[in-house]
């Protein structure tokens, strides 16, 4: 597979697109939870937060993470307060204040729609379709699972040529794709690294999705595609498991499930390889994860989750020696290894 790589580094296209729900999300706590309002008041924990206004962790922990990225509020001895810039602007009763002016914009569909994901953690319509289903209901009509394929095989013709500059694979002989999508990742491995066979691990019809782009790659020889479903079993024989941008999609238990699985199934002496946009060990930032990490909750049952989380939930599996490394447009690789 050819390198077909322009000289310039798509970082700042892939963030346009990543981040559009972050205004959105902080529209939505401006307008319909007065939350600056709120924690003017009084400092709280994330726990009084969900508490109080009624909603739920998991979108909480999303929107304190990004609050604390925008140097909205910092975060001291488990409790979250307003930085200056919050007070003089983003409360209600404080003669500068910008709440009239957010609450202008908030009819937006995405604002409301967050109101419900706030409340419910239920995700939203993909793209905030009318008539759409969540996400992975939507990857059941080939239609979508065909157009969804292409999508993140386009991010992945950059993202996987940086993965493969920066991942080391010598000394294994086998890699495992898990929910692969087109299978951008494993083609490009295993077009950089001769000696490496490759499989990308689909659940139907998404697996016939991942055929036919393969085939269109000119590396079904290389690369095979085994169907099924990652939530009852991974494939065992293989060396090295590559979970590319899967864990943003699910909450920290299904992760965790997903992990003792690949612990159990890869080789001895394997390695498993985490790539995704992954927040810093105290959830602060970076602000382009934190914006990316909106989208997601909106859509998906997940989120952005930082190298911290990401190392625990190896190691609790029994995996050894999590190491994080920067690849490129603020994504990063975790990598850890079977004893």
């Amino acid at each position: 597979m050819k390198n077909l790589q322009p000289g310039t580094n798509p970082g700042d296209l892939l963030r346009y697109r990543d981040s559009i729900y972050a205004a959105d999300l902080l529209i939505c706590a401006v307008v319909y939870f007065d939350f600056f309002t709120f924690l003017n008041i009084a400092e709280r924990t994330s726990e009084e937060i969900c508490q109080e206004l009624k909603i739920a962790s998991r979108p909480v922990d999303v929107m304190l993470t990004l609050f604390q990225a925008m140097g909205l509020i910092h975060h001291v001895n488990d409790r979250y307060a307003l930085s200056p810039l919050a007070r003089d602007y983003l409360v209600s009763d404080r003669p500068c204040s910008l709440v009239p002016y957010y609450a202008s914009q908030k009819n937006r569909p995405q604002c409301r729609e967050f109101f419900d994901v706030l409340r419910t953690d239920k995700p939203a319509g993909w793209s905030s379709e009318e008539d759409g289903g969540s996400w992975i209901e939507e990857m059941q009509d080939p239609e979508f699972a065909d157009a969804f394929t292409a999508a993140m095989d386009s991010r992945g013709m950059f993202l996987a040529h940086e993965l493969s500059s920066v991942l080391d694979l010598r000394g294994y002989q086998s890699l495992l794709d898990i929910a692969g999508g087109s299978g951008i990742y494993a083609c490009i491995l295993a077009s950089t690294n001769n000696d490496l066979r490759a499989a990308v691990y689909e659940i139907p019809p998404v697996d016939d999705a991942s055929r036919r782009s393969i085939e269109q790659k000119g590396m079904s020889e290389k690369v095979e595609v085994i169907g099924g479903d990652m939530f009852e079993a991974i494939p065992a024989g293989f060396d090295v498991h590559l979970f590319a941008n899967v864990f943003h999609d699910w909450n920290s238990g299904t992760n965790q499930d997903l992990v003792e699985r690949s612990y159990d199934a890869i080789n001895p002496g394997g390695m498993i390889v985490v790539f995704d946009a992954h927040l810093n060990e105290t959830k602060d930032g970076p602000l382009e994860v934190a914006e990316y990490s909106c989208l997601l909750m909106h859509a998906t049952e997940g989120r952005c989750y930082s190298t911290r989380e990401i190392r625990d939930l190896l190691t609790a599996a029994g995996f050894n020696n999590p190491r994080a490394i920067d690849v490129a447009a603020s994504r990063s690789m975790i990598t850890a290894r079977k004893k």
